[in-house]
């Protein structure tokens, strides 16, 4: 097992899907922001689960500037790709 797997694997274990985690906004792409939540892995919040976001919001790119602080739940782990998904609400 490399130092990466064994690191992914303890995040894994720290972590569990559905826990609330508190984040900074690092980066923003098209599709989603990225946080830091205190993690060597990418946390990926995409823009399809963003709590209050609205069409005029995402054209004007008003949410979640950068630097900013967001409160979500982890939805997923992407073994793959080590990079861990979270959403702030519910796809219906």
């Amino acid at each position: 097992m490399t130092k990466e797997e064994d690191n992914w694997n303890k995040v894994k274990g720290k972590f569990k899907i559905g826990d609330e985690v508190e984040g900074v906004v690092v980066h923003k792409a098209p599709f989603g922001d990225f946080i830091n939540i205190g993690v060597e892995f990418l946390v990926l919040l995409e823009i399809i689960v963003m709590k209050d976001l609205t069409p005029e919001k995402y054209r004007e790119g008003l949410y979640n500037p950068i630097g900013s602080k967001v409160k979500a739940y982890i939805v997923s782990f992407e073994d793959s790709s080590k990079q861990i998904r979270l959403a702030q609400k519910q796809l219906d």
